[in-house]
């Protein structure tokens, strides 16, 4: 058969693509002539030798707890390990984000009586416009 020197209309022919093409060409399972053409039916010889591939190393066994959960133990460690002034910013820290979530609050709580406050001031400011015209 009449060689043919496009990988992709020999891919076509054959029905597989042209990146199988060029693995197995990659691999030295198929070969060019040495014109540069394909041989078909050598090609289809060639794709009809399978390479056993490595054998894989075998999962190990999965862990009891997820990464983050494992890794959680070791706060309470570190902690304790910690000396010198570094070792009171935990609470330091804690008592701050406390202090937030209380001011946040607060905020909240009062956030109607400036809106109230916002509205007759600006009521009022209208009013004054209102009756100097």
């Amino acid at each position: 058969m009449s060689g043919v020197t496009s990988a992709r209309e020999v891919a076509r022919r054959l029905g597989i693509s042209h990146t199988a093409m060029q693995k197995a060409e990659r691999a030295g399972r198929i070969a060019r002539e040495p014109n540069g053409a394909w041989d078909i039916e050598k090609v289809r010889a060639g794709l009809a030798t399978k390479v056993t591939p490595a054998p894989r190393k075998p999962y190990g066994p999965r862990a009891k707890q997820p990464p983050w959960a494992r890794a959680a133990h070791h706060v309470g460690e570190l902690a304790s390990d910690i000396r010198g002034p570094a070792r009171g910013i935990h609470a330091e820290l804690e008592r701050a984000r406390q202090a937030l979530e209380r001011a946040a609050r607060q905020m909240a709580a009062l956030y109607p009586e400036i809106l109230r406050l916002e509205r007759a001031c600006d009521a009022a400011i209208a009013a004054q416009e209102h009756g100097s015209e």
